[in-house]
């Protein structure tokens, strides 16, 4: 977010999109940055620096105004003994029978004490032997993280400071620190190193045996043991193991060992795959042309849309929260179906498409010469589509030799794999298709929704003619996903596609 809004291009809503935080969060973060560079401006391109927050001041109560200037009285008074919170609050009760208890006290006498006196530390370690030093220094430089508290400590222990600043600095409790501290004064560095505990042969057998017996049990079905289930569960396996085996065991015994043992609980996934043999052969085939298409070549992304019955359609619309839900019958009359033949040019992002009546092999013929007229002056098209029967006819093959055999420009076909609908970049443009034009729709003939259809691509082309952009950004806010070609995404949305059905 930082970069971004040193970049200038800082949107709240495009990186709450992309970061997928909440606007407020984008919004707070725009603010911090916009009062680091109008304060700090040095400081805008140091990633650790935030604007310093000041304290909130106490409030002014009575008992607050007349305890202010009684702290230095009372420590006056305490001269020759250490200043301590108890001793300085009796001294005030004497005086202030009526005000405040120990424990607001205790915290305004520090605030005061930090504020207002001079401390004077006392070494809490009087020297560091000089064999002692580089080995100090390796372990303040060094990736193991305790030795680097013990450095921070024993080398900040002799200056002076603190042992509040000690344990800030070592991230530790006053306990560990104070206890390192003393190890060291008595027996050195060799006081630090931790003692192994010694395993309880005992124990060890124990826990061996029970991890024995329950990765037995998971192996074998909860159904085998009259449970009716499909899979275990923590509980259930506890269960079924305190039946059969003795000692029993707690749940979160069983927990336990089934972590040591690399057991984890894992959500199965849809994957998108394709049993085509011949899979990488054939991405990298695309991959390849794209990466080395030529400004007279063309390379198109083809499918159809539908069929689509023209009925009242359902979908995602703005309404108050007051208002109900609109209503979809279930059983409907269509007044027509529309099948949506369509190309998408990768390099200049322009559809062409015109309805068919069916899915077949003479339809696609019709769409070559839609676009062989269309581009007749390119050297060379490519045709992508999936591998669906009438893609992959006798009667297209030989019309596309014929063709290539007596004309120009050259067809070439560039197929996807099997079972890879989901990588074909049209399915991103007909999701946005859908979403603006199917979904909440209800269209009185079927050629009013063929208008809608029309006016939606013609809007669209006329966009990426007035400007140039090769297929990879969202198009219209609309697509789910860029449409580009990349083996990595799903270019096929299921809930934009529901008008389809």
């Amino acid at each position: 977010m930082r970069r971004r809004f040193i970049e200038g291009t800082y949107s709240t809503y495009q990186l709450a999109h992309e970061l997928r935080v909440s606007t407020i969060t984008t919004y707070r973060y725009q603010k911090e940055f916009e009062r680091i560079k109008a304060h700090y401006p040095d400081q805008l391109d140091n990633m650790y620096f935030y604007m310093p927050e000041q304290p909130k001041p106490h409030r002014e109560t009575p008992l607050y105004k007349e305890l202010i200037p009684m702290l230095p009285v009372l420590a006056a008074g305490m001269q020759g003994k250490v200043l301590k919170a108890m001793p300085l609050w009796e001294e005030y009760r004497k005086h202030c029978p009526q005000g405040y208890s120990y424990s607001p006290f205790k915290f305004i006498f520090f605030d005061w004490f930090e504020d207002s006196v001079i401390p004077y530390p006392v070494p809490l370690l009087d020297s560091i032997a000089p064999a002692d030093q580089p080995i100090l220094q390796h372990w303040r430089r060094g990736n193991d993280h305790r030795h680097w508290q013990i450095a921070v400590v024993l080398q900040g222990a002799i200056t002076a400071t603190t042992l509040a600043e000690l344990m800030s600095k070592a991230e530790s409790s006053w306990r560990t620190v104070t206890q390192w501290i003393r190890a060291y004064k008595t027996k050195g560095l060799a006081g630090l190193e931790p003692t192994p505990r010694k395993p309880n042969v005992r124990i060890q057998a124990t826990i061996k045996n029970r991890k024995e017996k329950l990765v037995k049990l998971l192996h074998e079905s909860p159904q085998s043991h009259g449970l009716n289930r499909t899979s275990w569960s923590i509980v259930a396996l506890t269960r079924i193991y305190n039946q059969l085996y003795q000692p029993e065991v707690h749940v979160m015994q069983v927990s336990r060992c089934l972590r040591q043992l690399g057991y984890r609980y894992k959500q199965s996934r849809d994957m998108l795959t394709s049993p085509d043999p011949k899979f990488r052969e054939k991405i990298k085939k695309i991959q390849r042309i794209l990466q080395h298409l030529k400004p007279n070549e063309k390379f198109f992304s083809i499918d159809e849309y539908g069929p689509v019955g023209v009925k009242i359609k359902g979908g995602r619309t703005l309404r108050h929260e007051k208002e109900s839900p609109v209503a979809v019958p279930e059983k409907q009359r269509a007044k027509g179906v529309i099948i949506c033949t369509a190309a998408l040019e990768l390099s200049t992002n322009q559809v062409h498409h015109f309805y068919s009546e069916k899915k077949n092999t003479f339809e696609m013929i019709k769409l070559i010469d839609l676009l062989l007229a269309r581009y007749a002056d390119q050297s060379r098209i490519y045709l992508c589509w999936d591998a669906v029967s009438w893609h992959n006819s006798l009667i297209l093959k030989q019309y596309i030799q014929d063709h290539n055999a007596t004309a120009k420009p050259e067809i070439r076909i560039a197929p996807l794999p099997a079972s890879t609908q989901f990588l074909n970049v049209i399915e991103a443009v007909f999701g946005g298709l859908a979403k603006a034009v199917i979904h909440n729709s209800d269209y009185p003939t079927l050629e009013a929704c063929k208008q809608a259809i029309d006016l939606h691509f013609s809007i669209r082309n006329a966009y990426f003619l007035a400007n140039p952009k090769r297929a990879g950004k969202k198009i219209w806010g609309q697509e789910h996903i860029r449409a580009r070609f990349s083996e990595l995404q799903d270019t096929r949305k299921r809930s934009a596609m529901h008008g389809a059905r």
